[in-house]
C-alpha cells in the first residue's frame, strides 16, 4: 500500500453515539443543527405513540428508564426551518459531543479540545445515531434513548436499519465530493451495530473503508475497546492526522500498530498489560487533580461569597449597637 498509505487523504471518522447523557454540564459556543432533524421528528412522532410498557419493551430498560424516556419524547421539542435555523445550546439542547458520556467520550473528552479542535472535528468526525440518523459533533441534540439495533418498526421498515436506508451513505458521498481529487478514507471506529447502518455497497468505489480493533494483552476487552474509540477520534483531530499512515501513528495510552495483525481494511492496535496498568494509573491521578481543581475552584467561590455577607452582618450589627 505504500505511496498510497503516505498521501494525502481525506479522512472521515464515524462513531456510535452512548447510552449514558450528561445534558447539564457547560457546553461551549459553537453549534450547529442535525442535518436529519426533519427524520429524526419523524421517528419522534411515531415513539410518542407507545405507552411507557411498550416503550421498556422496545428499549429493553427498567419501568423508571422507561418513564423517563417516555416523558422525553412527549416533551421533545419539535421545530420548523425558522426555528431550526436560530437554534442555540440550552437547558434542552446540548451539542452531541459533549452530550454522550460513555466510554468513548471519557477518551474523547471533548470538553477538553480547543475551539480550533473542534472546528477540525466538525468536519472530520460523525456521530452514528438512531435517532438522528448521523450527528456533527456540534449538532444540538434533545435527551434521548434509541439503539440502532433496537426494533423498531415505521413505515419504511422493520427496523431503523430500514428506516435510515442508504441515506447514511449517501451523506458520506456528499461529504467526499466536497473535497475531488483527495484519496477517500473511511474510518471505522463505531460498533458494529451502528456501522451496519452504513451501506457499504451504496458508497462510492474509491473510498477506502478502515475498520480500527483495540486490544489488550492480545484480546479484545469491550470495556477498554470503547475508551480506545474515543482516544483514537482524539487522536485524528488534535494532530489532523490526513493520510493512512497517520492513522498507524496512533499512541495514545499506550496502543501501538501491530502491523502483523493487520491488513489494507482493518487496523489492530495493541498494548501490553504494563502500559495498560501504567494508562490507568495516569489517569487516574488525572482525574484526581481535576477534582482538586474543582474543589479550589469551589472554595475560592463560597469564599468570595461569604465575604460581603460576614461585611454585611458586621455593618448591621454595628448599626444596632449604635
Amino acid at each position: 500500500m505504500g505511496k498510497m498509505s503516505a498521501a494525502k487523504a481525506r479522512l472521515l471518522y464515524v462513531l456510535s453515539p452512548a447510552k449514558t447523557l450528561d445534558m447539564t454540564s457547560p457546553t461551549v459556543a459553537q453549534s450547529s443543527v442535525p442535518k436529519m432533524l426533519a427524520e429524526a421528528q419523524e421517528l419522534v412522532t411515531e415513539l410518542r405513540k407507545l405507552s411507557p410498557a411498550k416503550m421498556k419493551a422496545l428499549l429493553g430498560v427498567s419501568d423508571a428508564l422507561a418513564k423517563l424516556n417516555h416523558g422525553r419524547y412527549r416533551d421533545f421539542a419539535f421545530l420548523d426551518e425558522k426555528e431550526a435555523a436560530t437554534l442555540t445550546p440550552s437547558a434542552v439542547h446540548k451539542q452531541a459531543v459533549l452530550s454522550f458520556n460513555g466510554p468513548a467520550y471519557v477518551g474523547l473528552a471533548a470538553n477538553e479540545l480547543s475551539e480550533k479542535d473542534l472546528a477540525y472535528a466538525q468536519s472530520h468526525l460523525r456521530i452514528l445515531c438512531g435517532l438522528y440518523g448521523m450527528l456533527r459533533p456540534l449538532d444540538l441534540i434533545q435527551a434521548y434513548r434509541l439503539e440502532m439495533g433496537q426494533k423498531f418498526a415505521t413505515a419504511k421498515g422493520k427496523d431503523l436499519y430500514a428506516f435510515w436506508g442508504t441515506r447514511l451513505s449517501q451523506e458520506i458521498n456528499a461529504l467526499f465530493a466536497e473535497d475531488a481529487g483527495s484519496q477517500k478514507v473511511l474510518v471505522n471506529v463505531a460498533s458494529q451495530e451502528y456501522f451496519k447502518s452504513i451501506a457499504l455497497d451504496v458508497l462510492d468505489d474509491d473510498v477506502h473503508v478502515i475498520e480500527c480493533v483495540f486490544k489488550d494483552d492480545g484480546k479484545i476487552k469491550s470495556v477498554y475497546a470503547k475508551r480506545a474509540r474515543g482516544l483514537m477520534c482524539r487522536y485524528l483531530v488534535t494532530k489532523q492526522v490526513d493520510s493512512i499512515d497517520g492513522i498507524k501513528a496512533f499512541d495514545l495510552e499506550g496502543y501501538a500498530f501491530s502491523a502483523k495483525e493487520s491488513d489494507d481494511n482493518t487496523f489492530v492496535f495493541n498494548r501490553s498489560v504494563a502500559k495498560q496498568k501504567q494508562a490507568l494509573k495516569e489517569t487516574q491521578a488525572k482525574a484526581k487533580r481535576a477534582k482538586d481543581v474543582k474543589k479550589e475552584e469551589k472554595d475560592d467561590e463560597e469564599e468570595h461569597t461569604e465575604a460581603p455577607a460576614r461585611r454585611t452582618s458586621t455593618r448591621k450589627r454595628r448599626k444596632t449597637e449604635s
